[in-house]
């Protein structure tokens, strides 16, 4: 029987497997598995204790593992019994408005345990559990019921309780550098996603869903190889019924295939809630001096070369840390009017900086409509905190407001996506990254860029901000790679170059960042190894074009296997023996079954546009 095939055969086999795990109402199990076989988790009540455990094609990542939710006042009993089980099955994709691929696959098994205190008031708290073949999740639901209306849930303590001491790829705050540590050498506590090295296999622990009225996680060390989830801050306040986000436990073999099955959030957040999204325009970004002479300058650049949008960063409305600053005024430097329609007769959009003590002191409605009214296309919003349940929904409701007005979205400083860019897709980016806004030599050096390209890239879109021309550039042909291994529908290039130092000047391998999209029919992780080197593949329509970035010096074939039939056109951008600054270009005939040698130094990188050779 083919169970992947035919979800009745799993929903039957699921209730079959329930009348024969409560005969022993001590320890009554349930295991959920993925439709390919790989990924499995299984719900324990142990002695009345929700437990869990995750195995990997039989091996086993995360043993017992305790769940519970502490409600303030009225915490729940220590024993549960199981009231009821619900079980569940889907196959199907969907369409991203701007995705890594053209479409995501959404295929899982699952099942809820519907739990009721064994004493006292009886409550009831369920168990959603899913098992899809890029990973597993959980989460609680706290059905609605008169004994639980309203609520302060304290903590979440879902355990993660690993087999030994791995190692993990730890990091404590959003912009920091990561760190590779044993879980007992690891700080307090770890933010998310978690990436973490179980012997031959690699485990990603992630947030997903929506975070409106909830606060975000992290993860605490808590017994011997054992994390803990936490608070970012406070409480969480709700009311039943109240469903908390997905914890995610993702597993592969290869840690780029973790990269590439980051839609595994977006599958469980909700769908689009916007009933137009023809508006939204993903596309590349060039940053401006706060001058219109500057920004008209980049409008030329950008209509020449295939860029979308034009920014105005901190300090277009004022001094960007002054509660004064109204982000309804503009300096005396910019002739914001002129500007936007010099833009739009170029069809380049603007985007315009506002961070949140302007968001939050001034009316948000109002300062949205303003910018929609001028013909701003899109905000960065900037100083995001992300610690509390006030602070996500505080965010929540401006990217909710910036899709009333029709503005993309780019989301600087402290957020990292969960998903939530499937439920508005005009949330096009965030930082919540290391980037280029640190230099090499000042604490992101390549090796760190290299665990940030695994680790960070695992939750979604990143806002990397690669650059060109700027000093804290070593190797060019590293930052040309950067636009393709770092995923994100609004890219912005050349962060910290201005226009005037390209002019009376040639670069012509600035071709592959003209010709380079920035959401793609497919994705892959062609070959990696964290913190040393990596190569990213992606494809729009006919043509591929693929980035590789090293730390140490080496020699890399990358094999042309994700090529289709026929024959291509490999255009290679290759760093300049004589000097990493220097890049050269070369073409050559290839097809799948070619392999293209790709040579760097130390910190470089080697870039390829690949298309289908002309008839000629």
């Amino acid at each position: 029987m083919n169970l992947n095939a035919n979800p009745l055969a799993y929903l039957m086999l699921c209730l079959l497997s329930w009348s024969l795990a409560t005969k022993t109402v001590s320890a009554v199990e349930f295991t959920v598995t993925s439709p390919s076989r790989n990924h499995s988790i299984r719900f324990s009540l142990l002695e009345g204790i929700p437990h869990y455990s995750v195995s990997y094609q039989d091996t086993v990542i995360l043993d017992r593992s305790r769940l519970a939710l502490r409600i303030a006042d009225a915490p729940f009993s220590d024993e549960f019994v199981v009231d009821a089980t619900r079980a569940d099955a889907k196959s199907g994709s969907w369409v991203p408005v701007a995705g890594s691929k053209k479409s995501y696959p959404d295929t899982y098994n699952e099942n809820v345990i519907e739990l009721r205190e064994a004493s006292g008031e009886q409550r009831r708290l369920d168990l959603t559990f899913r098992a899809y073949d890029e990973g597993v999740a959980f989460r609680y639901t706290i059905p609605e019921q008169a004994e639980l209306a309203d609520f302060v849930i304290q903590s979440e303590n879902s355990e993660f309780q690993f087999t030994d001491d791995h190692f993990v790829y730890w990091d404590d705050y959003p912009q920091a550098k990561y760190s590779k540590v044993r879980i007992s050498e690891m700080g307090n506590h770890a933010i998310r996603p978690l990436l973490v090295e179980c012997d031959s296999h690699f485990v990603a622990i992630a947030e997903a869903g929506s975070l409106e009225h909830y606060a975000p996680m992290m993860l605490n060390r808590s017994g011997k190889n054992r994390l803990v989830t936490r608070f970012r801050e406070g409480t969480v306040s709700g009311a039943s019924p109240l469903s908390t986000p997905w914890r995610v436990i993702m597993v592969a073999d290869k840690p780029g295939n973790l990269v590439e099955n980051h839609y595994l959030l977006q599958n469980l957040s909700a769908p689009c809630a916007l009933s137009d999204t023809s508006w939204i325009k993903p596309g590349k970004v060039w940053r401006s001096n706060t001058t219109t002479r500057a920004a008209k300058a980049i409008i030329d650049y950008a209509a020449a070369n295939n860029y979308q949008y034009v920014h105005y960063d901190a300090g277009w409305y004022g001094p960007e840390r002054d509660a004064k600053s109204d982000p309804l005024t503009v300096i005396d430097d910019i002739d914001m009017k002129e500007v936007i329609r010099y833009a739009d007769d170029h069809d380049i959009g603007l985007i315009c900086y506002i961070n949140k003590i302007a968001m939050s002191r001034y009316d948000l409605d109002k300062t949205f409509r303003t910018y929609q009214k001028w013909g701003i296309r899109g905000v960065k919003m900037g100083f995001v905190d992300w610690q509390s349940q006030a602070d996500m929904e505080f965010l929540f409701s401006a990217i909710k407001k910036a899709a009333e007005y029709q503005l993309v979205v780019d989301i600087h400083d402290n957020f990292r996506l969960t998903g939530i860019e499937r439920t508005y897709p005009h949330l096009l980016t965030v930082e919540g990254i290391l980037g280029n806004e640190e230099r090499a030599d000042k604490g992101n050096p390549p090796q760190n860029v290299l665990t940030t390209s695994f680790a960070r890239m695992i939750g979604g879109a990143g806002d990397y901000t690669p650059c060109y021309l700027n000093g804290r550039v070593v190797s060019r042909s590293f930052q040309l790679a950067l636009g393709v291994i770092f995923y994100s529908p609004l890219q912005y290039l050349h962060w910290y170059d201005q226009v005037d130092q390209y002019a009376g000047k040639s670069f012509p391998e600035l071709e592959f960042w003209k010709e380079m999209p920035t959401t793609w029919d497919d994705s892959k992780v062609i070959d990696g190894s964290i913190g040393s080197y990596m190569t990213v593949a992606r494809r729009k329509g006919d043509s591929w074009f693929v980035g590789t970035i090293v730390n140490e010096a080496r020699s890399l074939d990358i094999p042309l296997h994700f090529l289709g039939q026929g024959t291509f056109t490999a255009k290679i951008y290759a760093e300049d023996p004589k000097s990493k600054k220097n890049v050269i270009i070369e073409s050559r005939d290839v097809t799948s079954g070619d392999s293209l040698t790709a040579t760097m130094s130390s910190g470089s990188g080697h870039a390829m546009w690949i298309s289908p050779a002309s008839s000629d």
